[in-house]
């Protein structure tokens, strides 16, 4: 089994691993595609006879590291494939203070035997098929002008410095005339929200909301949780955010919806 950066020719049969593992359709441009293409990004495969049959990936956000999209084809199951995909994603890293991911239950027991830690829970929910509510006043699309105010609301949320995640969603994307509460618009179906305010982050939410979306918070944000909720979204499989090294000063009820499954 040879273990090795994807190639763009890899990418199709790299995206319907990682969607069969997780039940999901996933076609380009996906997170996996975006960390492929930056500098501290990596996506890897790995290949046998040819064949797909796995598939990692990590990226760097300065001090930090994340991994995600560790998914294996069944007929590679058993083979500890899912463990030697996380090995090598954390490898490529390098020296990081600290390295997180989010984990589904079937995932978990890999990235304990490597000693991550659980940190938090994610309350996992797909939204209702209903029409969305328009947009309220008070919102304006944000500008290149708000790149730096914006870099600064998510790093005051997450703790990082996630300046790709930023740049590859600021256009189209919506905020309250203030910027307590900014709604990145990435190139995916995705509704990530940064909130100061918790009354604006639940106002981005209800105004922004649209069907078909996968979202997710963590538990400990119980007004994200309730007002996802009330808004007739359904349960998918919840995941844990873990961790491997130092803490992150982060404020999980700053975060009212994930920017992926991949890094939160």
């Amino acid at each position: 089994m040879l273990i090795r950066p994807a190639t763009p020719t890899d990418l199709d049969a790299a995206l319907r691993v990682i969607g069969d593992a997780f039940g999901i359709v996933v076609q380009p441009p996906t997170v996996h595609t975006t960390v492929a293409e930056d500098p501290d990004g990596h996506f890897l495969v790995a290949e046998r006879d040819g064949a797909i049959l796995g598939t990692g990936a990590s990226v760097g956000f300065g001090r930090n590291g994340w991994l995600g999209g560790i998914a294996v084809r069944p007929e590679a199951r058993g083979e500890r494939l899912g463990q030697r995909l996380t090995e090598a994603a954390i490898d490529v890293l390098g020296p990081r203070d600290s390295v997180l991911l989010l984990a589904s239950e079937a995932g978990r027991p890999i990235y304990e035997r490597l000693g991550f830690e659980v940190e938090e829970r994610y309350v996992v929910l797909w939204s209702p098929p209903d029409t969305p509510a328009p947009v309220p006043n008070g919102l304006r699309r944000l500008t290149a002008a708000d790149r730096d105010a914006v870099l600064e609301l998510d790093e005051w949320v997450t703790g990082e410095s996630r300046t790709l995640a930023v740049d590859v969603a600021l256009e189209g994307a919506l905020a309250t005339e203030d910027l307590s509460a900014v709604a990145l618009k990435p190139p995916w179906p995705a509704l990530p929200i940064l909130a100061r305010d918790p009354a604006a982050g639940e106002a981005l939410l209800r105004a922004l909301i649209a069907p078909g979306l996968r979202l997710a918070v963590p538990e400990s944000n119980t007004a994200a949780v309730e007002t996802l909720r009330s808004l007739g979204c359904t349960d998918g499989p919840d995941v844990v955010r873990m961790r491997r090294g130092a803490p992150v000063a982060w404020r999980p009820e700053g975060l009212w919806g994930v920017f992926s499954l991949f890094f939160g």
